[in-house]
C-alpha cells in the first residue's frame, strides 16, 4: 500500500512539473510570435522590418564546407578566410556565355551570378562597361600583391611601396576577389569629370548605382562608407548576393558588414510586398559542425556563412517574390 502511494505521489509530481514545463514553453511560443515587427526601411514596392516569424518547417542543418560556398561572408583583414577552405565553385564567363556579358577573357564567377548578369545586360546591354577582374586562387591574390609591390618600389622606399601594396591589394585569404560572386568593372566612353564618384561619371555607372540591387548585386564599397568598411580604392567593385539580401541592403542603405550587425541582432529580417508576399534572412550563430536553419515547404533556401562567427539564410517564395 505505502508503495502504491509512493508511485502514486511520484506520478503527481511528474505531471506538475510536465505542466509547468508545458506552460513555459507555450508562454515562450506566446511571447515569440507577439513580437511586433519594427519597420526598417520602405521602397514604392516592398518594406523592410527587423523581426518577424519564420513560417513553420523542418530543421535542415548545413555542415560549415557548404555553408562556405555561399555568398554572404564578409572578408577582410579583419575576418581572413579560414585556411584550408575550399576553393568556391566557378566558371569562365566567356565560355559560358561568349560576349553576352561583357567580360574580359579570364574572368571567372559562379554560375549563379553569370545568369544575373545576363539578366542585367539583357535590360541594359551595358556597352561601355567592362567585367575586368573576378575571382582569384590564393596564389593569384599573393602573386598580384608581390607584383604591385615591385611596380611600387620603382618609384618608393622599400618601407612605403610595401605599405602600399598592402593597402592596395589584401593578402592572400583577405580580399574578396577569392569569392567567386565579386568583380570589378571597367567604364568606358564619354566621363562627366566633374563626378568625384569614379562610378557616377558615365552613364553605365549611373545606371548601375540605381538598378544592380534589382538584379541581386550590390555596390561593396560605396565611397561613403570607407569609415566602416576599411576599403577606399575599390569604388568599382561589385558583389552578386542574390535578390533578397541585395533588396535589403538597397532599402536600408547598408553594406555588407552594417547588414550582416543588423541581422546578428535581430536574427530575422522580414521583407513584405505591397501584396504581402513575403520573403525572410534567418540568422544564427555557426559551430564547427556548421548551423541549422527551419526551412518552410514552398519557399527556396540560400544558407551561407558569414565568416563573422554566424551564419545567415534568405527564404524566398517558389511562388515568386517579385520586387
Amino acid at each position: 500500500m505505502e508503495r502504491m502511494y509512493r508511485n502514486a505521489l511520484l506520478l503527481a509530481l511528474s505531471g506538475l512539473v510536465l505542466m509547468m514545463v508545458t506552460g513555459v514553453y507555450f508562454e515562450h511560443q506566446t511571447e515569440m510570435e507577439s513580437v511586433e515587427r519594427v519597420l526598417l526601411a520602405q521602397t514604392e514596392t516592398y518594406a523592410v522590418y527587423a523581426g518577424g516569424s519564420i513560417p513553420s518547417g523542418r530543421s535542415v542543418q548545413y555542415d560549415a564546407d557548404r555553408l562556405y560556398q555561399g555568398k554572404m561572408l564578409c572578408v577582410s583583414a579583419a575576418y581572413p578566410l579560414p585556411d584550408g577552405m575550399p576553393a568556391q565553385q566557378a566558371r569562365n564567363v566567356r565560355h559560358m556565355v561568349g560576349l553576352y556579358v561583357p567580360a574580359a577573357e579570364n574572368v571567372t564567377l559562379s554560375e549563379e551570378a553569370i545568369y544575373a548578369l545576363c539578366a542585367m545586360v539583357e535590360e541594359n546591354p551595358l556597352i561601355g562597361t567592362w567585367i575586368m577582374d573576378g575571382m582569384r586562387s590564393p596564389q593569384q591574390q599573393s602573386q598580384l600583391q608581390r607584383e604591385t609591390f615591385e611596380t611600387y618600389l620603382n618609384t618608393m622606399p622599400v618601407a612605403q611601396a610595401m605599405a602600399r601594396a598592402v593597402r592596395d591589394v589584401p593578402a592572400s585569404g583577405q580580399s574578396e576577389h577569392q569569392l567567386s560572386d565579386c568583380f570589378d568593372v571597367r567604364l568606358n566612353g564619354a566621363h562627366d569629370w566633374s563626378q568625384t564618384d569614379a562610378l557616377l561619371r558615365t552613364q553605365d555607372g549611373r545606371w548601375l548605382q540605381e538598378n544592380c540591387w534589382r538584379f541581386g548585386f550590390v555596390r561593396r564599397y560605396p565611397p561613403e562608407k570607407t569609415e566602416i568598411t576599411g576599403v577606399e580604392n575599390e569604388t568599382l567593385h561589385f558583389r552578386y548576393v542574390g535578390t533578397v539580401h541585395a533588396a535589403v541592403m538597397h532599402a536600408t542603405g547598408w553594406c555588407l558588414e552594417e547588414y550582416l550587425q543588423a541581422l546578428h541582432g535581430n536574427g530575422v529580417i522580414t521583407l513584405e510586398t505591397q501584396d504581402g508576399v513575403q520573403a525572410y534572412v534567418q540568422c544564427v550563430q555557426m559551430n564547427a559542425s556548421g548551423a541549422a536553419f527551419v526551412l518552410p515547404p514552398e519557399y527556396d533556401a540560400a544558407p551561407s556563412a558569414d565568416n563573422m562567427g554566424y551564419a545567415v539564410c534568405a527564404l524566398t517564395p517558389l511562388s515568386g517574390f517579385g520586387i
